[in-house]
């Protein structure tokens, strides 16, 4: 019985959702579809994917802190 309450107490908690992902895929595609159509479309691209990246490592910073700090 007391292993089980030690285990589930270690247990990796679980991320939170995010749309960062889907933002630099859409990023991603923006940058693609841009180097046949517009440059401008790139550069949009360009700067959801460089967005999408700051926020995702902004959650995982985040996420991270909370682990480390027992919150």
């Amino acid at each position: 019985m007391s292993d089980n309450k030690v285990a589930s107490s270690h247990e990796a908690p679980t991320p939170q959702p995010t749309y960062a992902p889907a933002a630099m895929a859409l990023g991603i595609m923006m940058l693609l579809w841009g180097v046949t159509t517009m440059w401008i479309m790139s550069a949009a691209g360009l700067g959801v994917m460089a967005w999408a990246l700051w926020m995702w490592i902004g959650d995982i910073r985040l996420d991270w802190k909370k682990e480390n700090c027992g919150e």
